[in-house]
């Protein structure tokens, strides 16, 4: 008996998402906008980062885009920074859902045809946001879209994060 529950925890362990505390998972991806432009996570190191994985056909992500264009607006991107990872299979529905709530591109979009970090991650669902400390580890996990008490509990963390 104890050989079965070893292994259900086991298994079950495989197919979970990342905890609080985790290292990041490493990445490199072309921007969204910019094929040409490549953006690597260890860039990325110093700041706190929200790496946001979404889709244009996603209602959730639809939903919580105009937020965080609000909550990269209120700070630097020298500290804290939205990085948006679209896994769309057409490259031009993420820039076309982007260019209608974000046209200054205050975000940071990157783009996933192979779908490589929602893989990774092993995410259950769209969208699925992690909340990234300045040595890359993870402070946080979402699974699911933001509303606006729960962009206010997760700018809680981000304030402590950056020391605020």
């Amino acid at each position: 008996m104890k050989i079965l529950i070893t292994l259900i925890l086991s298994a079950a362990a495989l197919f979970a998402t990342p905890n609080v505390g985790d290292k990041e998972i490493p990445f490199v991806l072309p921007g969204l906008y910019q094929n040409h432009m490549k953006v690597s996570s260890q860039e990325l190191h110093g700041k706190v980062i929200l790496l946001n994985l979404w889709a244009s056909w996603c209602s959730g992500c639809q939903e919580e885009m105009p937020l965080f264009v609000n909550l990269q607006n209120r700070y630097s991107k020298d500290k804290f920074q939205i990085i948006l990872v679209n896994i769309d299979s057409e490259r031009q529905n993420g820039i076309d859902f982007l260019r209608s709530v974000d046209p200054q591109q205050l975000l940071s979009a990157l783009y996933d045809r192979d779908k490589s970090l929602p893989k990774a991650y092993r995410c259950p669902g769209m969208p699925s946001s992690f909340l990234i400390d300045q040595k890359g580890n993870i402070a946080g996990v979402y699974i699911g879209s933001f509303d606006k008490e729960g962009l206010q509990t997760l700018e809680k963390q981000i304030t402590k994060l950056l020391g605020k």
